[in-house]
């Protein structure tokens, strides 16, 4: 009778989940309420992993001396279908009955478990509801003695979410245990409650479920830290598109994908060239270079503008005349270092620290390159002390001092300063240009400009006598401009 009463509880509480759960299966009601999403419906993934429920409670005889007791289990479950689960497990408890003492019960059983709200897909709802039912058998250690039992039992309760591998459980367990030999027992059937709360606890990662990963990168979304790739991008193991060289840029959107550790680049994932020239600013030694200008692997220019076999950006010297030997920092060379080129140095070889004139000569102690014609003593030294102060040029037909040659003036009265013990002769010279008598008077006043300029530089006016020899002395031809400009000049002698 007991037992008929069971199968109609039993029967009646799972035919209306039974045929919710066949039309659900039929409509496929969850994967259609879904939200719509940009990529074509696929269908979810089942989670089929064995998960394990340990558990504990308390357990209740429904017998008249009501016994009661706790019970603590566990067992194993694992997915046949959308909504069906296979339960293997066991429990064992101890009862306390009010006239006989306490006795040990162990139990058995293997049912299956119906989940008809949420089916066993990667992406179940949090909240799961089950009802169940099977077979088990028991040991029941009474008095001293062990008897055997076998029956069937209900079970109801739900699931809810803790974590990605766990759940809590709650569920309360209907059985009946039908003894086929009483023994020291008073009846042959026996019905038990029990209220179980434990944990459900999967064995394995979650599977993946397209159907959980929006962008479709195969990761799913809740690992996916890039939820929204596009389509057909490769991606690391966080869902983000694969960045080979580190540089910001991911490799699908990197024109340069082997930028070296670092270097700073822009959109496109290639290194900041700022002026365009096609080497990166972090290789670019002339980072400034005008657009259009050919440049070498250093990004400077390969110009050589004054042709003197040095690039422009490295030359300290831009307009070094053609054909003077220069250094590597395209100036002109100076020998002797006294800051006069050699192909203007009339004195190549001035001793150190000495303080020269702008032709590249000292007043005394140097030795000066012969002009044509000139005596020279053993060394190959002119005799004379003669020096051409070149670049010092007048106002047309005029002792009027240019502004270069005031400029050139300042070094000569440097030069003289450092020599206070010599006294110099000023020459004023003339082409052939006019008669004998002007050009004598043009050159003696330029002689004594040149002195009075040089007074007011500081050097004492006894020192410098200037003197006019108009066209009498040439040093070249007069039948040509070059030659004519030659002629007229400036020249400081050293008076013996």
């Amino acid at each position: 009778m007991n037992f008929m009463r069971l199968l109609c509880v039993v029967s009646m509480g799972l035919a209306p989940v039974v045929a919710g759960a066949q039309g659900e299966a039929v409509s496929s009601t969850a994967p259609a309420a879904a939200p719509a999403q940009q990529y074509e419906y696929v269908q979810p993934v089942m989670d089929n992993r064995w998960s394990l429920w340990p558990q504990i409670g308390a357990i209740l005889s429904d017998k008249s001396d009501l016994d009661s007791g706790i019970a603590g289990g566990l067992k194993a479950t694992r997915p046949l279908g959308n909504h069906i689960t296979l339960e293997l497990g066991g429990d064992f408890s101890v009862l306390e009955t009010t006239n006989a003492g306490d006795y040990e019960r162990a139990s058995f059983r293997a049912g299956l478990l119906l989940f008809p709200g949420t089916p066993f897909y990667a992406r179940a709802s949090d909240f799961q509801p089950f009802i169940g039912g099977g077979a088990h058998f028991s040991s029941i250690d009474f008095l001293g003695e062990s008897v055997g039992a076998f029956g069937p039992y209900a079970t109801l309760g739900f699931l809810q979410r803790l974590g990605n591998l766990t759940m809590l459980s709650l569920e309360g367990r209907y059985q009946i245990d039908s003894i086929s030999d009483e023994g020291v027992l008073p009846d042959t059937d026996y019905y038990t409650w029990q209220i179980l709360a434990g944990l459900r606890i999967a064995l394995g990662e979650r599977p993946y479920d397209p159907s959980l990963d929006a962008d479709r990168d195969g990761v799913p979304d809740a690992k996916d830290r890039c939820p929204n790739t596009p389509p057909g991008v490769q991606v690391d193991a966080y869902g983000c598109p694969l960045d080979s060289d580190g540089d910001g840029v991911p490799d699908y959107l990197d024109r340069c994908p082997g930028t070296p550790p670092g270097a700073i680049v822009g959109p496109d994932g290639c290194e900041i060239d700022s002026d365009g020239d096609g080497v990166p600013d972090r290789l670019d030694k002339c980072p400034n270079t005008p657009p259009g200008v050919q440049v070498g692997n250093d990004g400077c220019p390969l110009s050589d503008k004054d042709g003197d076999g040095v690039l422009d950006h490295l030359d300290n010297c831009p307009d070094s005349p053609p054909g003077i030997p220069v250094g590597p920092d395209g100036c002109p060379l100076d020998a002797d270092g006294d800051g006069i080129p050699d192909h203007l140095d009339e004195c190549p070889n001035t001793p150190p620290g000495a303080k020269v004139l702008p032709n590249g000569c000292a007043l005394e102690g140097d030795c000066r390159k012969p002009r044509p014609g000139e005596q020279v003593d053993a060394n190959g030294c002119a005799l004379d002390r003669n020096f051409i102060l070149r670049g010092v040029k007048f106002e047309f037909d005029s002792d009027r001092l240019t502004p270069e040659a005031k400029m050139i003036l300042n070094e000569v009265a440097e030069t003289l300063q450092a020599y206070p013990n010599l006294d110099v002769e000023l020459e004023g010279h003339t082409d052939a240009v006019g008669t004998d008598a002007y050009n004598l008077g043009l050159s003696e006043r330029r002689a004594n400009s040149v002195k009075t300029y040089l007074t007011g530089r500081g050097v004492t006016a006894r020192r410098m006598t200037p003197v006019g020899y108009g066209e009498s002395r040439p040093i070249d031809t007069n039948e040509t401009d070059a030659g004519r400009e030659n002629n007229r000049r400036v020249e400081l002698k050293v008076v013996e």
